[in-house]
């Protein structure tokens, strides 16, 4: 399955440690956090990203399982295995390409706190 197809303009934001932000614009269902390999990208996490914030370690992401994104990724075998809930937490360790997630807030704020990510580092409930 390719990422994207040409027919509509693609937004790319870069979160750091060959992080993106990728999908198209205008379609937040579309949007998906990637991790690039050489000159691939990887899928991380796809789905709407209703917040995000980064610092030179972490990425905090709120993401919502959306009808619309359901039906972009249903045959994605990773949407498959992130399919829980409808809002969930993640945290990427950029140093070490961990990935945490999917948590619900409340495990989110535990894990925030045991990984000790900064105060200034927030995303919205």
């Amino acid at each position: 399955m390719g990422l994207f197809s040409c027919k509509e303009e693609m937004a790319k934001q870069t979160l750091g440690s060959d992080y993106y932000l990728m999908g198209y614009k205008d379609n937040p269902a579309s949007i998906r956090i990637v991790h690039s390999v050489g000159d691939n990208f990887e899928d991380v996490i796809l789905g709407e990203i209703v917040d995000y914030d980064t610092d030179p370690y972490f990425i905090l992401i709120h993401r919502k399982i959306t009808d619309k994104a359901k039906v972009l990724f249903e045959e994605h075998k990773l949407w498959q295995k992130q399919l829980q809930g409808n809002d969930q937490y993640w945290i990427i360790e950029k140093r070490f390409d961990g990935i945490t997630g999917p948590l619900t807030y409340q495990e989110y704020l535990s894990k925030r706190k045991q990984l000790q990510v900064s105060d200034g580092v927030k995303i919205r409930q």
